[in-house]
């Protein structure tokens, strides 16, 4: 039966809304990203060393718990409305955010960044909130608004995290993060529609598993392309005899270079789900992003290397979209929440790899690991695929 205009537009509401609200939502808990650190520093009474070895943990606890969260609040959408549990996951964000306020304690700044991790899944029920709202001609584009969404909420949080600290202090940084996440959660109460738990999928139009697994695989590989250069970048800029005093600005201008590039190639990809299948944009983007990734190697200067990385990100960014278009609508929030554990796996994984391999090998053996391996993914992907389509978009899939 065919939607009533008034239905298409209440849908639309709850798409602009859900995307709006991701975006604040990202901006808020990234807010901190800058200034954690330093906060650490200046409450802690121990030696270096330990507390060192404390601010590891507090920084790394919370996107090492969402990747367990994320699968949680999918099942969770399965039962329950998802507006509902939407809300109450931006509540909890926003008592924690103040609560680090007033903490001087590392144990329980660490407790707090833990239980924050968790429910730092809650960007999976904002995927269910856009699957629901959307037919299956826009999905993957509107996975595309949500995820650049997402992604410029990350990019820009944290310079303004930073001189917020620095003009209100770490406690008026804090509060401003927190105010910030309660005014989203009262807009949110507000102006979303309330949305009915996602219906189980039928056995007839269940996805394989092994397709999951492969796409999870992708999406996870995907998404250390894209964050694993940080950790690397003082190597790099070294090698490109920076100088020092110049090295944190270049570093700076680098990663809010591809970090625009992100936001364009998950916007513009998605968008090509319209005319091109799924399926396909896929494995293109995958091969595009592994080849940029080899030609890191041959960047001679700042310049080409920026640009090729912009590249490359560009492709990548366009990786986790276009996967969640093909799955989401055949699939139960917990399979959902499950490719979402990808990006969260992947934000803790690319730094990891990247360091060590480079504290073993070398930079060409760095861009060949994370090249190589997402292409072969990919093409195991798109091989096995049991949800491809001839039909454009993501139409029975993609």
């Amino acid at each position: 039966m065919p939607e009533s205009l008034e239905m298409r537009q209440a849908k639309r509401r709850d798409f602009v809304v859900v995307s709006t609200t991701q975006f604040f939502l990202a901006f808020a808990l990234n807010f901190m990203l800058v200034f954690l650190p330093f906060y650490v520093h200046r409450i802690s009474t121990l030696e270096e060393a330990a507390t060192l070895r404390w601010l590891g943990l507090i920084v790394g606890a919370a996107p090492a718990m969402a990747t367990f969260g994320s699968t949680f609040w999918g099942r969770l959408t399965d039962r329950y409305s998802p507006k509902s549990l939407f809300e109450r996951g931006m509540l909890s964000h926003a008592v924690l955010v103040t609560l680090m306020a007033f903490t001087t304690d590392l144990r329980l700044l660490f407790a707090i960044r833990v239980v924050q991790g968790f429910l730092g899944g809650i960007s999976t029920i904002g995927l269910i909130i856009v699957a629901a709202s959307s037919t299956e001609d826009e999905l993957a584009r509107r996975m595309g608004v949500y995820q650049s969404a997402l992604t410029l909420g990350q990019i820009f949080a944290p310079p303004l995290g930073a001189m917020a600290a620095a003009a209100f202090g770490f406690r008026g940084a804090f509060l401003t993060s927190g105010l910030m996440l309660f005014a989203v959660c009262i807009a949110c109460q507000i102006a979303l529609s309330r949305i009915p738990p996602r219906p189980k999928a039928s056995a007839a139009t269940a996805i394989p598993r092994r397709q999951i697994w492969l796409a999870w695989l992708v999406s996870l590989l995907g998404t250390m392309q894209i964050i694993f250069l940080p950790s690397v970048l003082p190597t790099i800029l070294r090698s490109f005899e920076v100088p020092r005093p110049q090295e944190l600005v270049t570093a700076g201008t680098i990663v809010f270079a591809y970090g625009i590039a992100a936001v364009a190639g998950s916007y513009g990809f998605s968008r090509l789900a319209g005319k091109i299948p799924a399926a396909r944009l896929v494995l293109a983007t995958a091969l595009g992003a592994s080849i940029c990734q080899l030609l890191l190697y041959f960047g001679t200067d700042t310049v080409t290397f920026t640009l090729i990385r912009m590249l490359q990100t560009g492709c990548a960014a366009g990786i986790f979209p276009l996967i969640l278009a093909q799955i989401a609508t055949r699939s139960e929030g917990k399979t959902i929440g499950f490719i979402n554990t990808a990006r969260f796996a992947g934000n803790a994984l690319g730094p990891v790899t990247a360091t060590f391999i480079l504290a073993h090998s070398d930079l060409l053996t760095l861009y060949l690991v994370l090249g190589v391996g997402l292409a072969l993914a990919s093409v195991g992907h798109h091989l096995g695929s049991g949800i491809r389509s001839e039909k454009p978009a993501c139409g029975q899939g993609g």
